[in-house]
């Protein structure tokens, strides 16, 4: 068989299990998204605090970046050309948000990826939640060394595995996400606080990507919000959610820091993000600290459609703004996301194999931007989809 005749049979083997993938233009407004010249409420995307639409911040940040010669492009890797003047205002913000030295990649996906694949080593083990993002997942399985998985936020679980290993490594990282991803729950820091210090040489690796700017009076996430930043030895942020901006970055200790500046590939081969981007980045991480008004609203609507949920009967795990409404297999999830499309909203269908089989669902993504109309309109859709 062919090079492209294999491509069109994996193709038309996703079609068939109703797991074809497309892109498709789209127009976002606020809490708007304009499909096929429709318009919907949009709960697809990561824009939590609804800071990608807010024009006043826009302005705001236009007024503070003519104080700055910004470049649309940074012309090379950040070893080259790429360390503008922004590059260094952004490290400064972030390192005196998370009182750790920063390093800035292009993506979340590209950081994680970047870091884990360096961390392992023979002398090395890994070890990640069974849930961990596709991006650790890749980093994880590019390294060096050996790695694990623990059963989800089962930490008996990864104590057994810890126990079986130890004897054989000189260290151990574990690795999690804050708040994870697809089902809006979030992992036991405390927990995982009280291993690392009950056994030597356990270090902590955490994906912030959906906790950065939502949870903590200053937005630093679940590790600032439960005080636990110095006790974390990696921390991912991401700046294309809560922070409305583009890129990554790896929070550490100067030692680490320096380590992955030297070996991760990613940062190294990678021409660096513009620096009118660090700039925005720097902007809006100062912005987002001082809107603790969006972290509680947002509090607020999600806990509503958390209440609306459980009341119709829906297994809900979540704890955040992500809040997967479970259908079950990959057609009637498809179905359901029609259901709610007829009713102008748009969420979409998260199907087997990004998920479990037999677990596909709406990953309802809240924003503070939503209106109170908004917000009982989703909580009417879900009652009315729980009685189909």
């Amino acid at each position: 068989m062919n090079l492209y005749d294999r491509m069109q049979q994996s193709l038309e083997n996703n079609r068939s299990k109703g797991v074809f993938r497309t892109i498709v233009p789209k127009s976002q407004n606020h809490s708007m998204i304009t499909l096929d010249s429709k318009d919907y409420l949009n709960l697809s995307s990561n824009d939590y605090l609804g800071l990608a639409s807010d024009m006043n911040c826009l302005e705001e940040f236009n007024e503070y970046a003519k104080s700055y010669s910004l470049r649309l492009s940074s012309s090379g890797s950040p070893l080259l050309t790429g360390a503008h003047e922004s590059y260094a205002l952004a490290c400064e913000v972030m390192e005196n948000l998370f009182r750790k030295k920063a390093t800035f990649f292009n993506s979340g996906f590209s950081a994680n990826s970047g870091v884990l694949s360096i961390l392992g080593s023979e002398d090395t083990l890994l070890i990640a939640d069974k849930l961990a993002h596709a991006s650790m997942i890749d980093g994880l399985t590019a390294c060096k060394g050996k790695f694990l998985r623990y059963a989800h936020n089962d930490y008996d679980h990864l104590e057994r595995l810890i126990q079986k290993s130890i004897s054989e490594y000189d260290n151990i990282i574990i690795v999690t996400e804050a708040v994870f991803s697809m089902d809006g729950d979030r992992c036991d820091l405390k927990r995982l606080i009280e291993i690392k210090h009950k056994y030597p040489n356990i270090y902590l690796y955490v994906d912030e990507a959906h906790g950065f700017g939502v949870l903590s009076e200053d937005g630093s996430g679940l590790c600032g919000s439960l005080k636990l930043i110095d006790e974390v030895d990696f921390i991912l942020t991401t700046f294309g959610k809560a922070l409305a901006s583009e890129g990554a970055c790896i929070l550490s200790n100067e030692t680490a820091r320096d380590y992955i500046i030297n070996n991760s590939r990613p940062l190294i081969f990678s021409t660096a993000l513009s620096p009118y981007t660090f700039a925005h980045e720097a902007f809006m991480v100062n912005y987002m600290k001082k809107r603790n008004d969006l972290r509680i609203k947002l509090e607020k609507i999600s806990s509503y459609i958390h209440q609306t949920l459980n009341e119709c009967g829906f297994d809900n795990v979540s704890s955040s703004q992500i809040i997967p409404l479970i259908t079950g297999d990959n057609d009637r999830t498809l179905k359901a996301s029609e259901f709610f499309k007829t009713r102008g909203i748009y969420a979409m269908p998260i199907r087997h194999p990004t998920v479990p089989q037999g677990k596909g669902r709406l990953r309802i993504s809240l924003n503070a931007g939503l209106t109170d109309s908004q917000v009982e309109l989703l909580a009417d859709t879900i009652k009315a989809f729980s009685k189909e």
